[in-house]
């Protein structure tokens, strides 16, 4: 089975919890054998979610980390490095405009940003992730090595897009591409360097498709993006940011890890790119009423938030918000690297995870 097909989720063009992008990258290193032993260290609880944000909901965050041996990696059977990859298709899409919500003289906030009957939203996602290894093994994070420190990363690349109906409880579709190698570091890693990265890492190939009626796909109910899910989200910013605090956290928290806790689910949520524009506009005046996150405005219209944390995880994370239509353009998560020799390998500028986004209305599928 395709490894990148067990992190898919993360490339669906919705944003996911932190947690859920620890398991996914986990999954990611431990999906190339099914019967392939996995090693994880969790600072809080059992991972609970992944996208509506990137992601998407949230819950604790996990430190989760996966190893893969070398030595017990079987032969893998995939193709050399594929190139084919998903692409954003150019679709006309009209600019937007206010309208009147339907019914009454009220304008909604982020005019033209809602799928109207026979519409759908387009999320084109491309995800940028950060790999490590030594002589034998291979980690998500710098910091899960474990008998000394990384002598390779690899930088890897997966674009995806989604489709959610104007009707959500239509059906949702989606691809994810293969992966695209970008970078390795150090740039020289020679024939053998290589080798021990396919090994590790087996290339893999071609696009996969996907469809989910009233929601990404799940076991749980109600399906995350859909109506019934984001009813629970109140529309009062106080209200809001009390529910964020505790969102699919059934444990005891400290007052700082329930106010990052609150910024991660807001992060979450508003980089899924799904949320409704009501909801979006609450998000983000919760977000300014924490006080937590650092923001820097642009003189294009787009203001980033920067949130360090330091009680739920060791890891900051950023998103840039088009504050004309409460999309997300980018997402970003860096893990504190505590080791001296950590910026010998890997620039400063390269973060662990980086998600790009484009998103619009458009009138079909591709």
């Amino acid at each position: 089975m395709d490894v990148f097909e067990r992190v898919r989720e993360v490339n669906r063009g919705a944003g996911l919890p932190e947690e859920q992008i620890t398991a996914a990258r986990a999954r990611l290193l431990t999906g190339i054998d099914e019967g392939r032993s996995v090693e994880r260290k969790r600072i809080a609880r059992r991972p609970m979610f992944v996208i509506a944000g990137a992601v998407a909901g949230v819950a604790a965050v996990t430190a989760g980390v996966a190893v893969v041996s070398q030595q017990t990696a079987p032969t893998p059977s995939v193709e050399a490095i594929p190139r084919e990859s998903v692409r954003p298709t150019p679709q006309t899409s009209p600019t937007p405009q206010p309208t009147p919500t339907s019914g009454t003289t009220v304008t909604e906030p982020f005019p033209g940003t809602t799928p109207q009957s026979g519409q759908y939203l387009s999320i084109v996602n491309s995800t940028e992730s950060l790999l490590y290894r030594d002589d034998q093994q291979m980690f998500t994070q710098w910091s899960a090595y474990g008998s000394g420190p990384p002598i390779s990363a690899l930088l890897v690349r997966e674009v995806s897009q989604v489709y959610v109906p104007a009707d959500r409880s239509g059906e949702w579709s989606g691809r994810y591409g293969d992966s695209e190698r970008l970078a390795y570091f150090p740039d020289d890693q020679g024939p053998e360097g290589k080798s021990v990265w396919d090994r590790l890492l087996p290339p893999s190939t071609g696009t996969k498709d996907w469809t989910s009626p009233g929601g990404f796909e799940g076991e749980e109910y109600p399906l995350r993006g859909s109506t019934e899910w984001f009813a629970a989200f109140p529309l009062d910013p106080p209200a809001l940011l009390d529910y964020a605090r505790t969102h699919e956290r059934g444990y005891e928290q400290s007052p700082e890890q329930a106010g990052e806790a609150a910024v991660s689910t807001i992060f979450d949520t508003l980089r899924s790119n799904v949320a409704p524009a009501s909801l979006r506009q609450s998000l983000l005046a919760a977000l300014d009423l924490s006080g937590l996150a650092e923001q820097t405005a642009g003189a294009d219209g787009v203001v980033t938030y920067r949130m360090s944390y330091a009680h739920l995880d060791r890891r900051v994370d950023t998103i840039s918000v088009d504050m004309t239509t409460g999309w997300v353009s980018e997402y970003t998560a860096r893990w504190t690297q505590s080791d001296a020799t950590s910026n010998h390998l890997v620039p400063n500028s390269v973060p662990d995870i980086r998600m790009t986004y484009s998103v619009s209305v458009v009138n079909s599928r591709m």
